[in-house]
């Protein structure tokens, strides 16, 4: 079974951050992941953690909040590693995720081919999984995930992972792989382990019927112009009930909704633009039919999903999570986060960031919780 250590630290420098999580984690961990508040000093934790643990593959970037084993945190930094005879994992920087992605195709495969993971499986998505890590600010998660679905024959490889964020600063953002840090680029890593995993998505909003069907929209840009044939910003106001000059107020609750296998997927609107369109945190496609959401109870939410999620294991060795930036923002306004929290600390050996945007095998998502657990199912095959 694979073994797995979290820890964090909220001492205020880089070298005492770093001792306090040595401490906690395995003395030769085969992977290393990092998550770091940018009131951190980045590249000095990276030069820290490769010196230490030369031999390992260590992975690290700045978030917009950290996840420890007792919850969300802030101005912080967490680490997992993870440890086994069965286990393996290899890393990979793509150094620029922006424009050229697809130059390092033969670095993905040839990061596959050391864990021993067979991309042209017919039942790849027992292979093994995938974490990615995406830079933020560049508008280029869906490039990438495009790019690392594309090694393999066929579809289904399990991918999970988040976008590095800046403490919503918005100016840059950084990761890091074996000492070498970069603003333009992404990571990967593939993972192959004798152990079960449990992929499982939560987002606290619930359907209202009110369909849109998006009618003209720039893929690249995110942005959508026209929805159900009027002008985006009009059409979601009226459907919402509001003032077209109050709509922004109301994105962070009522996000819209894609349905996919019957799974709601969530969009999240960033911004207006002058011209009456709306730009995205992620790609909304021509054609596509959204539905406007409406919150739920996060705390009730929270409970069951925990609860939930446990229950698929009859040994739960560790869980990696990734909450993202704008639930973070709204549990802090609603004053929940310690209730959230007092859940969260029940998953053993927790350990993630909050993020820019979250990423699910070939998908871009907002405002969502994703847990990736590790251990013994109960039942089942894996997920």
């Amino acid at each position: 079974m694979v073994q797995i250590k979290s820890a964090y630290s909220s001492k205020k420098t880089a070298l005492e951050a770093f001792r306090e999580l040595k401490s906690g984690i395995h003395s030769e961990p085969k992977l290393l992941l990092f998550f770091a508040s940018t009131t951190q000093n980045f590249e000095e934790l990276t030069g820290l953690f490769h010196e230490s643990f030369p031999h390992s593959e260590i992975l690290g970037l700045t978030t917009v909040g950290e996840i420890g084993p007792n919850g969300i945190t802030e101005h912080g930094v967490s680490a997992m590693s993870f440890n086994g005879s069965n286990f393996s994992a290899k890393g990979v920087m793509i150094k620029d995720i922006i424009k050229y992605p697809i130059f390092y195709r033969d670095h993905l495969i040839q990061g596959l081919s050391e864990v021993g993971i067979d991309r042209n499986s017919r039942n790849i998505e027992t292979e093994g999984i995938g974490l990615v890590f995406p830079n933020g600010l560049v508008g280029a998660e869906e490039k990438m995930l495009s790019v690392v679905n594309s090694v393999f024959k066929q579809e289904g490889f399990p991918l999970f992972g988040g976008t590095a964020g800046d403490d919503e600063k918005f100016l840059e953002t950084m990761v890091s792989y074996n000492g070498e840090t970069s603003n333009t680029a992404g990571l990967v890593a593939f993972i192959k382990t004798d152990d079960e995993f449990v992929i499982l998505k939560e987002n606290i909003f619930k359907t209202t019927g009110k369909e849109m069907k998006i009618t003209k929209s720039d893929t690249e840009s995110r942005t959508v112009y026209e929805m159900n044939g009027k002008r985006a910003t009009s059409e979601y106001a009226r459907l919402l009930g509001v003032p077209e000059n109050q709509l922004s107020k109301h994105f962070m609750s009522n996000p819209l909704g894609r349905a996919v296998n019957e799974e709601i997927y969530i969009a999240s609107p960033f911004q207006t633009q002058p011209d009456g369109s709306i730009q995205f945190y992620c790609q909304i496609f021509q054609d596509s039919v959204v539905e406007i959401l409406e919150p739920k109870n996060p705390v009730e939410t929270l409970k069951s999903t925990v609860a939930d999620f446990k229950e698929e294991f009859s040994q739960l060795d560790g869980v990696l999570g990734i909450n993202c930036i704008l639930r973070k923002l709204q549990f802090k306004s609603q004053g929940i986060v310690a209730t959230l929290n007092k859940e969260l600390e029940k998953l053993p050996h927790l350990g993630g960031f909050c993020s820019y945007g979250e990423q699910l095998n070939n998908m871009q998502l907002n405002q969502t919780l994703i847990l990736l657990g590790f251990g013994k199912r109960k039942r089942g095959d894996r997920k």
